[in-house]
């Protein structure tokens, strides 16, 4: 697997939560107030999300294995980089859990630290100031999106309480958050923007260009 393809195959699996949006945006019709139907479309979305990027960072830790591995005719250098990068390898045919911690030690057993590239600035918005993220900050995001999916998929009546969720984070909610289908966008931008960060970072680190499906 290259680089492209890694980044490629995420933004076909993101494209589908982008869809189930659209779907929920056109459903309903006239019928507004509380919509119950669309609450459920707004737990596949981060379903989904998640697993599309447990898969990039599987992909992209592939990418990096395949692309440094050596080639001509030198089968003894081959060989000794497939003995050496075995158990990077069987780490990525075992990644379950993809939060921070276990993102960073997986891709790190590959030769790549993706934490450090983990920083960006956004618009405050209605007069407030820019925010930059940190690594840590995104860190912490990224395993509030994970602890999330995780009641989702396993079927939790309450979900957890952390600031990914917008009533958490807005309107301090203290118990049984409710979900919106602006949770479900901010998981995918969040995602999407985490995927970029890293892929560009490794693209650096290669020597290589990729190019984004979206632009």
């Amino acid at each position: 697997m290259d680089l492209q393809q890694a980044v490629d195959q995420f933004d076909n699996a993101i494209t589908h939560c982008d869809n189930l949006v659209a779907v929920h945006r056109g459903h309903g019709g006239a019928n507004r107030g509380r919509r119950y139907l669309e609450v459920s479309i707004d737990r596949a979305v981060i379903v989904l999300a998640v697993a599309a990027w447990q898969a990039a960072v599987q992909d992209l830790t592939t990418a990096l294995l395949d692309t440094a591995r050596p080639t001509g005719p030198t089968p003894i250098d081959i060989a000794r980089y497939d003995t050496l990068t075995g158990s990077a390898r069987k780490a990525i045919t075992d990644f379950a859990t993809p939060n921070a911690e276990n993102t960073r030690r997986l891709m790190v057993s590959a030769g790549f630290d993706p934490r450090p590239l983990w920083t960006y600035t956004i618009a405050g918005g209605q007069g407030r100031p820019r925010t930059t993220w940190t690594p840590h900050m995104v860190s912490v995001r990224l395993n509030e999106w994970l602890k999330i999916r995780h009641a989702l998929a396993h079927g939790h009546e309450t979900l957890p309480v952390n600031q990914a969720l917008l009533a958490v984070r807005n309107l301090g909610v203290t118990s049984d958050p409710t979900l919106q289908l602006k949770d479900a966008e901010g998981c995918i931008a969040f995602l999407n923007r985490l995927v970029r960060l890293t892929s560009t970072g490794l693209a650096t680190h290669l020597g290589i260009t990729i190019v984004y499906p979206r632009g």
